[in-house]
């Protein structure tokens, strides 16, 4: 079995640097070509503040931890719990349930209910995907779609009912932007109340002995209604869906740029997964979080008052991370996402589905962008002339 390592050739097409002018601001590094030298000077840099963003940057790695670790820096400013263009709306209810966005007392005890739920779910042995894409812009939506087809299905969600909450999802993050408009809003409420109720009528009557009956019960002892758990069963497929998304096409631009790995990783699911793994800490799909200052902290020396925010450069921690480390774009302290192996699991299930269909990435390079999204490094395939889709289909090898 072919062997990943690291790569230490400056010729290496991973490795080129594109000559691009370097990212001004860790914003602008997110969709940069190669914003990773960037990355690694901000690692070596205290805690700091970025009069141009209005934002403290935290960037090195015990910095990260101890703004990751601080109980007073919270995942939602105290004055908006949820955003306000989601205020009074059904998605902003939903938004407002997740664990991922709260951080008082009870958000510990549902995260415990799910973290113990999610590890006792078993593997899918044949998993279902989105159809598999012919056109640039098709596979876009397979990159978005795929990690919450996978992650639904670990749930227990039946098949036949996949592309319903795969445009769901969708939906309802595009009314989370920061540019949705009134109509977009709408729809994702719209979404948010479809998924709410279907997810409700999934957790009804699970059969004794399963580990959906255990969260249920466990559930009910410690005083958590079912609209919750419900509501944070969907915030696992959001979550899923963006940094899915990341992680399953910076795989395929690794793929694109080693043609070699790319032939060994067809009908190779072992391989596939080691691709991952190194892609998700030299290429990972989340590279910032935000944490709002609730009280006046001390970090690195310098006194950061309430009200501030603090941009977390997750991706500039990572890059003196040791290989083999759970990598930083999962986080760390009481948000960590407890979700590493599921995520690589997803993420190779999806490209060895891709490479065995008759994908060849090299075709996805020329013209290569990104999706413009604050935190997430997410590629954007569409309108490249030299995608080369299912079976049949042209394109470089």
């Amino acid at each position: 079995m072919a062997v990943i390592s690291a790569c230490v050739e400056t010729s290496c097409p991973a490795c080129i640097h594109t000559g691009a002018m370097q990212p001004a601001n860790p914003i602008e590094a997110v969709t940069h070509s190669d914003p990773y030298p960037y990355y690694r000077r901000l690692a070596e840099r205290a805690l700091h503040y970025d009069a141009g963003l209005g934002l403290w940057i935290a960037g090195a790695p015990a910095t990260v931890r101890a703004v990751l670790e601080h109980g007073a820096a919270r995942v939602r400013p105290a004055e908006q719990p949820v955003p306000p263009a989601l205020a009074g709306e059904t998605a902003g209810l939903m938004f407002g349930r997740f664990v991922r966005m709260r951080d008082d007392a009870g958000r510990t005890v549902v995260k415990a209910l799910l973290s113990q739920y999610l590890r006792a779910l078993p593997d899918v042995l044949s998993p279902c995907w989105p159809d598999m894409p012919t056109t640039s812009a098709a596979l876009d939506d397979f990159l978005f779609d795929a990690p919450v087809y996978a992650l639904a299905q670990r749930l227990g969600i039946a098949a036949a009912d996949l592309p319903a909450y795969g445009a769901a999802v969708r939906r309802f993050r595009r009314a989370l932007g920061a540019a949705a408009d009134a109509a977009q809003v709408a729809e994702g409420s719209a979404a948010a109340d479809w998924l709410q109720s279907a997810m409700l009528r999934h957790l009804q009557n699970p059969a004794r002995g399963t580990p959906l009956r255990q969260l249920l019960d466990d559930a009910s002892s410690a005083l958590v209604e079912p609209a919750i758990i419900a509501a944070n069963l969907v915030g696992l497929l959001f979550q899923s869906c963006e940094a899915g998304a990341g992680l399953i096409g910076n795989t395929l631009v690794a793929l694109a740029r080693n043609p070699g790995q790319a032939v060994a990783a067809r009908r190779n699911m072992q391989y596939c997964k080691q691709i991952v793994a190194r892609t998700a800490q030299d290429d990972p799909p989340i590279h910032n979080t935000r944490r709002y200052v609730a009280d006046d902290i001390s970090v690195d020396g310098h006194v950061v008052p309430a009200g501030a925010t603090i941009l977390v450069v997750l991706a500039a921690a990572g890059t003196l991370a040791p290989q083999g480390d759970v990598p930083w774009t999962f986080g760390a302290g009481r948000h960590a996402c407890p979700g590493h192996d599921p995520a690589v699991s997803c993420a190779a299930g999806a490209a060895g589905h891709l490479l065995d269909a008759g994908l060849k990435p090299a075709g996805l390079l020329p013209g290569l962008a990104y999706w413009n999204l604050p935190n997430a490094r997410v590629p954007r395939f569409a309108g490249k002339a030299g995608f080369a889709g299912g079976a049949g289909h042209s394109g470089a090898s």
